[in-house]
């Protein structure tokens, strides 16, 4: 029979292997311990997912591994926090870096590129609010104001939708809200001249610079972990 820590590295090899269903196994039986649970989500899981983001940014591994293995971790994370009250789940959500929500602006459809962001910047620590696309100027502004937002990340890939980036900004603006958030942009029709035309935090090329650029206006330096 493994030893505890055995069982939090076996979780943790499954994870960087892509592995959902050896890591739901190892999960319920790590579960069956007396372990803390926060302290295998900050020493084994968190790091299984950096080792993950790090060989995916040397394109060691491909998208589909990048998603096999944020699943297992889901997986996993959801098993363990079964486990944990309200108040254990509050102690772990404040020890992520930042809390991000990010949407494709209204009328624009396309939404691979986003939730490739997303998945990143929640493999990076980040508490992430995925809103979809076709996402009105509202529906960010409350989102926002509900989950107490670090960063509001907008997304656009098509030209006639650009303006909708700006309009998001300038509705937070009108409603008084505009230095309370910090804002980033994205998409293949976007660049630095134009999220400095809207005034725009940042403007990232891609995904993974999204996720440096986010840590960046945030005041994060290096990654961290939970």
């Amino acid at each position: 029979m493994l030893s505890v820590e055995a069982l939090c590295e076996k979780l943790k090899e499954a994870i960087i292997d892509c592995d959902t269903e050896l890591a739901k196994e190892t999960a319920e039986e790590i579960l069956k311990t007396d372990i803390n649970i926060l302290d295998v989500i900050e020493r084994y899981l968190a790091p299984a997912m950096e080792t993950v983001g790090d060989r995916f940014e040397r394109m060691d591994y491909y998208l589909s591994d990048l998603m096999l293995a944020a699943d297992a971790m889901k997986t996993a994370t959801d098993i363990l926090t079964s486990r944990l009250g309200k108040a254990r789940l509050e102690e772990m959500l404040s020890k992520r870096l930042g809390t991000v929500v990010i949407g494709t602006v209204k009328g624009d459809i396309h939404d691979i590129g986003k939730n490739l962001v997303a998945l990143l910047l929640e493999v990076n620590g980040f508490d992430v609010h995925d809103l979809g696309k076709e996402v009105l100027p509202t529906e960010f502004i409350d989102k926002a104001e509900e989950v107490k937002a670090d960063v509001v990340a907008l997304s656009a890939l098509m030209t006639n939708t650009l303006p909708n980036q700006a309009e998001v900004i300038d509705f937070m603006r009108e409603k008084g809200l505009r230095e309370k958030y910090k804002i980033i942009v994205g998409g293949a029709v976007t660049s630095q001249h134009w999220s400095d035309e809207i005034g725009a935090d940042g403007w990232a090329p891609d995904a993974s610079s999204a996720v440096a650029l986010t840590k960046r206006v945030i005041g994060i330096d290096k990654r961290s972990h939970l």
